[in-house]
């Protein structure tokens, strides 16, 4: 039986990272001017210079302190909770989805630190919550209304346009101009062909990051008149992102976009969209031979890329389910050829956090979903703004879309993270909305109301007897 984990990394689980401090001058000056903007800027400006750095700052950034690696993202992070501490800006009230994030997250962590037993996972978990939860309170705590959500769309925008036309020369040239913010200076070809990364860790996430965020480039059109050129601009080099990368996944992901965007119209029958849906997969399955997710096969000979190897590894992830659904499995290697590859996000959280961390992963899609829901609803008195709330659940189906073939592992964390916060506030500020715009109630005119009734109304005095 061949050897499987020869494939492996040597530093592909825990214990693997930088060996030394690394960050270009200009990298660090970056850093240092963020971090001190971060600190001062009101409230509604301090993310913006968070989300700028952590997007445009390589994974390969890193400062190493006794073993432990804090790159930029983890730095950014702590700075922004160092804000958070000094000003105590927190809100009164968290949402139930942000329960089920946090639940996510602290779940996996548990259940990886159960499946390997060993110090390097504890240490390795405790980092990658650092990442993840600290990006994503911090966004939650420091974004609380539409116009915060407007302002992050409009950040996303400026990070995007300056990305694409350094990737465009990168896909033209094979040099990456962001090797003077830490990233690879050459870049990777296949096919013979350039796959462009900008400053992400791997061209498909780069490519993939453009594509989610084209979605939310066209709410801000729509709601957000005088930014139309910007949003724009950002819509067109998100597209050059997709297209420079040379990947399958950021073009099924923006296949995605398009479907979501197009669906619209139906937005008030989406009930019959996902039955739609779930009948059209019963009906695929019925005439394949092979399971349904060998659809992603045939994608990837339209669109190339490893579609079969990402089927192969869902069919291998269902088929050992014994191995993994109590606390994940490390077994995965010896399922086939690169079997370690798991480029799937929905197998890895399997993988390192079982049945547990699988479910928890599913429950983050679903109640951001209700979430969206729950805003489009109640914004159905403003055009403009149920635009953004469809903007933001199609950037969320493009995700779930984009994670059958690709996990998130350096800044792109970040960009996922921000899109939940926002999404998690989308409830409140419908609300908040749908109150501000109706017409207050008032007395019956001819209704005959004493001093002592002003001052303790009973609801039939303020409302009228209904």
């Amino acid at each position: 039986m061949p050897d499987y984990k020869s494939d492996l990394p040597t530093n592909y689980y825990f214990g693997g990272g930088d060996e030394a401090t690394a960050g270009t001058p200009l990298a660090v000056a970056l850093l240092l001017i963020c971090i001190l903007l971060i600190l001062v800027l009101p409230r509604k400006y301090a993310y913006v210079p968070f989300l700028f750095a952590a997007l445009l700052l390589p994974l390969h950034v890193v400062v190493l302190v006794g073993g432990l690696h804090f790159n930029a993202t983890r730095i950014l992070v702590l700075g922004g909770w160092l804000r958070l501490l000094l000003r105590g800006s927190f809100p009164g009230r968290l949402q139930t989805i942000d329960t089920i994030v946090l639940s996510s997250a602290v779940g996996s962590a548990v259940m990886y630190c159960l499946l390997w037993q060993d110090m390097g996972a504890v240490i390795n978990r405790a980092g990658w919550l650092v990442t993840t939860m600290g990006s994503y309170f911090l966004i939650r705590f420091l974004v609380q209304d539409k116009e915060d959500i407007l302002r992050v769309i409009a950040t996303f925008a400026v990070v995007v346009i300056v990305i694409a036309p350094l990737m465009w020369y990168e896909h033209s040239s094979s040099d990456n101009p962001f090797w003077v913010l830490g990233a690879p200076k050459m870049t990777d070809i296949r096919d013979g062909q350039i796959r462009a990364q900008g400053p992400f860790g791997h061209a498909i996430v780069a490519g993939t990051v453009g594509a989610v965020l084209v979605p939310l480039f066209v709410g801000l059109y729509f709601c957000r008149p005088r930014a139309r050129w910007l949003a724009a601009t950002a819509a067109i080099a998100s597209i050059v992102m997709v297209l420079t990368s040379h990947s399958s996944t950021p073009v099924l992901t923006s296949a995605a976009v398009i479907l979501g965007m197009a669906i619209w119209p139906l937005r008030k029958r989406m009930r019959f969209v996902r039955w739609g849906f779930v009948i059209f997969l019963v009906i695929a399955q019925l005439f394949m031979k092979a399971p349904i997710w060998f659809l992603m096969t045939r994608i990837s000979a339209v669109m190339g890329g490893s579609g079969w190897h990402r089927s192969m590894l869902m069919d291998n992830f269902f088929r050992h389910f014994t191995q993994w659904w109590l606390v994940g499995t490390r077994a995965n290697p010896d399922w086939g050829w690169s079997m370690w590859d798991v480029d799937n996000a929905y197998v890895g959280a399997g993988l390192s956090g079982g049945l547990v961390g699988f479910v928890l992963f599913i429950a983050v899609l679903v109640y951001a979903y209700k979430a969206i829901g729950k805003g489009r609803k109640l914004m159905h008195k403003s055009p403009r703004d149920q635009h953004l709330v469809w903007a933001l659940g199609v950037a969320l189906f493009a995700n779930t879309v984009a994670y059958f073939g690709i996990v998130y592992f350096d800044q792109a964390i970040v960009a996922w993270n921000t899109l939940l916060a926002m999404i998690a506030i989308v409830p409140v500020f419908a609300a908040s909305e749908l109150a501000r715009q109706s017409p207050p109630r008032v007395a019956p005119p001819d209704l005959e109301i004493s001093e002592g009734d002003w001052m303790n109304p009973s609801p039939d005095h303020v409302y009228g007897n209904f």
